[in-house]
């Protein structure tokens, strides 16, 4: 780190512990108790750091926690038992799961395969590419489906000679790729870390129950829907600049060599399957989603199955995300509790609570994808936008539930900004500039609040959230 880089994030340092000694020392607005206006201010500097990268994350995200205790906003104890929650499970379980996958093989066979079925069609690649990772970041993390159906990608582009930066199937491709993964997120609660956060905070705040069936009810159709009218989007805006793809010889050489299914690939298949049954029904077998999760990701690292390797791939655990969950998780709890979240909400929407509710969930839907412009940190937004969604829910007379769960579906719908760390996966490799995903960022953008709102009114009533 240089000297001129230190310098700044010093000063940033200090200019946020600024802002909250100011905040605090302001008289609080009716209706805030102290301890709310502290917790409003803990949370806008947690968000100020995470988003400025000032500390490590798992460094400033246990710091944080530990500030709410020693600026008396709640006694230790509380902390910790917020910062420590379920939640951290299930998404370590999905961490080990998705290594399994990609030590499995079956990324590559899966990846060459899609090529093949294109038949030389870039415009049917894109759609198999996309339809396909979006599935399988359905139910595994986003950024190594990405990472993994990337190589194959880029092989592609090598033999149609697609230049970075000037072809557009380049652009829609690499664009593409990462939009999809984004998508699938949402899916089930397994595609995405912020979903089981969402889902446990909701179940604090609101004592509201969110199933894996009943999530993947609402969100499978969602990635069905938005999945196509994105590559369509795409298609668009950036034609391809060839009628027929080559190297696809090569492809096929390829897929032959891999031969039949490996001992490893059926493995991971069966596993896959017992945890899918396991997520779906742990609530008769008595068990939460995090203890499901974690007791299924456990065969993965058996003897004679081997596809984790603790030695090895503990390396590979994202530990900064884990403790990030911790800290939004234990901030948003404070928040809502201290009143913070009641005050904001009362002060921002309190004239409005009287509109419809299908134009509540376009609004907030719509919101929370712009909001990701201001804080691309998917986990705090979550953080800081659950309990002004309960508290506003609750003044509305409607389950939370209802406004929760769009919500959560468009913090994953960064669309108009390779601001999220699954679009940084591809834009490395140059074939598309920040401004172009802005562009068909906001149609689609467009669509994802036109198609969620009415499946949101349409699928609310048989799973008794409306």
């Amino acid at each position: 780190m240089t000297n001129d880089i230190a310098n700044r994030k010093l000063l940033s340092a200090l200019g946020i512990a600024a802002f909250y000694i100011v905040l605090t020392s302001l008289p609080a607005p009716e209706n805030l108790s102290p301890e709310g206006m502290k917790s409003i201010a803990l949370m806008l500097c947690a968000v100020l750091t995470w988003v400025s990268n000032l500390l490590p994350i798992a460094v400033s995200s246990i710091l944080f926690t530990l500030l709410t205790v020693v600026t008396g906003t709640v006694p230790l104890d509380k902390a910790m038992s917020y910062f420590a929650t379920p939640t951290i499970f299930f998404v370590f379980a999905m961490f080990c799961i998705a290594i399994a996958f990609q030590k499995s093989g079956l990324a590559r066979r899966i990846t060459l395969w899609i090529s093949l079925k294109s038949h030389g069609s870039p415009q049917r690649l894109l759609f198999f590419i996309m339809m396909v990772s979006a599935l399988l970041s359905s139910f595994l993390a986003d950024i190594p489906v990405c990472a993994m159906m990337l190589p194959i990608c880029l092989q592609v582009l090598d033999q149609n000679g697609c230049k970075p930066g000037d072809s557009a199937f380049g652009k829609a491709l690499m664009l593409g790729l990462p939009l999809a993964c984004t998508i699938g997120g949402v899916g089930t609660p397994a595609g995405s870390a912020v979903n089981i956060l969402a889902i446990g905070m909701l179940q604090d705040m609101a004592q509201v129950d969110i199933s894996f069936f009943k999530w993947m009810v609402l969100g499978i159709p969602m990635v069905l829907l938005i999945t196509p009218v994105t590559c369509f989007v795409l298609l668009r805006v950036f034609h391809p600049e060839m009628s027929r793809l080559a190297g696809m010889d090569e492809v096929e050489r390829q897929f032959k060599e891999l031969g039949p299914l490996t001992r490893d690939e059926i493995f991971f298949l069966i596993l896959l399957a017992v945890n899918f049954l396991l997520w779906c029904s742990c609530s008769l077998a008595g068990l939460s989603l995090p203890v499901a999760a974690f007791l299924g990701s456990v065969p993965f690292a058996l003897p004679r199955v081997n596809l984790i390797d603790w030695t090895k791939d503990k390396n590979h655990i994202a530990w900064d995300i884990l403790m990030l969950i911790g800290a939004a998780n234990a901030l948003g709890m404070i928040l809502f509790e201290n009143g913070g979240a009641t005050w904001l909400v009362d002060a921002c929407l309190g004239g409005i609570t009287g509109l419809h509710v299908a134009v509540f969930i376009g609004v907030i839907s719509l919101f929370t994808i712009v909001a990701h412009l201001v804080i691309p940190v998917i986990t705090a937004l979550v953080a800081v936008l659950m309990p002004a969604v309960v508290v506003l829910a609750g003044n509305m007379g409607v389950n939370p539930a209802l406004l929760a769960l769009p919500m959560t579906f468009s913090v994953s719908a960064a669309f108009l900004l390779p601001l999220d760390s699954v679009p940084l996966v591809t834009y490395p490799a140059g074939y598309y500039r920040m401004y172009d995903m802005f562009k068909p960022g906001v149609y689609i953008s467009l669509a994802w609040v036109v198609i969620l709102t009415p499946l949101m009114m349409l699928l609310a009533p048989p799973l008794g959230l409306l």
